[in-house]
């Protein structure tokens, strides 16, 4: 029994110093190292990137010396980058911040946004010209448009209206290729 105190003491004493909340810890933070300061200013700045900027925030890392704080890793989002730097500078005892932090992939998303919005704009551009020069036989024929390459495709009752569409899609300017598939 006289064992059994001294553990169950160390055991509480333990429970009480790993479960003490936050704000505990930053009291103790005072009278503790620098590197236990930093320590817990950087999983204070890792908590507040990970609220504001969700998952985000998972590739970030984070280290922090005295009152600056180093990021690095990558995001997704381009806007969190810039973010990601506010939401560091609103943490208490961080005064600067060397923001490390890139884009992934961001280039390849806009590049494919934009590659996308073209194409969906000469389809357009398509439709409404096969509409007005060949009028409702236009309804019958789906376009697609891929980085300027024009297929047609579907079933006209005349091969001469065939015909005028395909010559008339050739002349639409950004069409670099017309792929007939009509029958």
């Amino acid at each position: 029994m006289k064992n059994s105190v001294p553990a169950l003491v160390a055991a509480l004493s333990l429970t009480w110093l790993l479960g003490a909340p936050p704000a505990n810890a930053a009291a103790r933070s005072k009278a503790s190292s620098p590197e236990v300061t930093d320590a817990l200013n950087g999983i204070s700045v890792r908590t507040k990137l990970i609220e504001k900027l969700g998952a985000d925030a998972l590739g970030i890392a984070v280290s922090v010396s005295g009152e600056t704080a180093t990021l690095t890793g990558e995001v997704a989002k381009s806007p969190s980058q810039g973010l990601a730097e506010e939401v560091v500078l609103s943490v208490k005892g961080i005064k600067k911040v060397h923001n490390k932090v890139t884009v992934k992939n961001a280039e390849g998303a806009v590049a494919a946004s934009e590659s996308s919005v073209k194409n969906v704009s000469l389809e357009m551009k398509v439709k409404s010209v096969l509409l007005t020069d060949i009028g409702t036989n236009a309804l019958k024929i789906e376009v697609e448009a891929v980085d300027g390459v024009v297929s047609l495709r579907g079933k006209l009752d005349d091969s001469n209206t065939s015909k005028a569409a395909v010559k008339k899609t050739r002349s639409i300017k950004g069409v670099k290729k017309v792929v007939d598939l009509l029958s």
